[in-house]
């Protein structure tokens, strides 16, 4: 193995290792949230696991009247039995180890520093698994991957005894990247809910307890929905001509966000189809992309090494409720207890799907230029790959 590293993260795992094998005390004061999967080098992992098990059989070197001869055989114990765990450390390795530390007595901010960077790696790969699941459109994985980042957050909190809610600022927005198929198909399924829910509009109140102007991607869509729920809420009449009119008085036509034939084109009556489905499409999609998006942003707070453990932490936990949000909005709108299982495929209602199905695929409408995505749906542009 090589001498001395030039990584922050390795220097201070040698220097910890290095001031356990030259003052075995110090070993108390790191061994009760210290553990060897903290470690980022698996021969180093060894090494501690091996100094911990020195430390449980009461080795002579931990008294405090420890002689010479003792403190020795404390070392050279430990890396003969760590070179014997693990084909990554040689016996010689050792002296680099108590080399590369500067001072024994400081142990314990070493530890720390191990800690940290363990509490980066961890984060950063459930956030990565979280993403990849989320972009490839596994919505039982997202939802899965999303409590596993959010156990793995607090598992690491408990190991670093503090936590820092304020969040990150961020610098940004960055677009979000969506394939064109799955663009096409997200707004296909936005304009299939409005219309329906224009022909058939008696379930829309209910559909407003779960499904958000927020969860559009296109931002004419959203202020057509907005116009939709405010027209249901007042208990007015719902047709093209309504919808219109009360997305004008919106603003929504003066702010270029979708213009009058924009409107007109995506509530067209005549559909058939069963709008609580589409809206459920539509609410799957917004449930993957927030996972996304979410999920880069904790990447992206965990690559940041001028960030305290506590405050990454705290605003990586901030980070994930948005996405966390939209998931028990899709959990009320399946009746699931929060926290459980999407329902398979089978589940739905045969005839909600003959319904959606029965019908020609929705053409996305083109009413202008003014008809634009939705901006502010966001995401780091985090490059995909290992901490490591």
């Amino acid at each position: 193995m090589s001498g001395v590293s030039s990584n922050p993260q390795m220097e201070a795992e040698q220097a910890l290792l290095g001031a356990l094998l030259l003052s075995p005390g110090q070993l108390d004061s790191v061994a009760p949230w210290l553990d060897p999967g903290h470690f980022y080098r698996p021969a180093h992992a060894a090494l501690y696991e091996v100094l911990l098990t020195q430390r449980a059989a009461g080795h002579l070197g931990l008294t405090e009247d420890a002689s010479k001869e003792q403190l020795r055989d404390w070392a050279l114990g430990a890396m003969s039995a760590a070179a014997k765990a693990s084909r990554g450390f040689t016996p010689g390795y050792g002296a680099t180890l108590m080399a590369a530390c500067p001072v024994s007595r400081h142990a314990s901010a070493y530890g720390r520093m191990v800690l940290e960077g363990a509490i980066r790696r961890r984060v950063h790969e459930s956030a990565h698994r979280l993403q990849y699941a989320a972009r490839t459109g596994s919505l039982e994985r997202t939802l899965e991957l999303t409590g596993a980042l959010r156990e793995a957050i607090n598992e690491m909190a408990g190991s670093w005894r503090s936590l820092d809610e304020r969040p990150r600022p961020l610098p940004g927005p960055w677009p979000l990247e969506l394939t064109e198929v799955v663009r096409e198909k997200t707004l296909q399924h936005e304009s299939a809910m409005l219309s329906s829910v224009t022909a058939l509009p008696d379930g829309l109140v209910e559909i407003t307890r779960w499904l958000r102007p927020a969860d559009f991607l296109d931002a004419g869509h959203r202020a057509v929905y907005k116009a939709l729920t405010a027209l249901a809420h007042r208990s007015e009449p719902i047709d093209q001509l309504t919808v219109l009119w009360e997305a004008q008085h919106r603003g929504a036509i003066a702010s270029g966000a979708i213009t009058a034939d924009g409107v007109r084109a995506v509530t067209r009556s005549g559909f058939s189809g069963d709008p609580q489905y589409w809206a459920e499409r539509v609410l799957r999609a917004s449930l993957l992309r927030q996972a996304t998006i979410s999920a880069g942003v904790v990447r992206l707070l965990a690559r940041d090494s001028s960030l305290p453990a506590a405050r990454l932490l705290g605003s990586a936990l901030h980070a994930l409720g948005s996405a966390e949000d939209v998931q028990d909005r899709w959990r009320s709108a399946n009746n699931l207890p929060h926290g459980s299982d999407p329902p398979p495929a089978p589940a739905v209602a045969a005839e909600r799907r003959q319904a959606a199905r029965a019908r020609t695929p929705v053409t996305v409408p083109n009413p202008g230029t003014a008809m634009s995505p939705a901006q502010d749906a966001v995401s780091p542009r985090a490059v995909i790959r290992s901490t490591r």
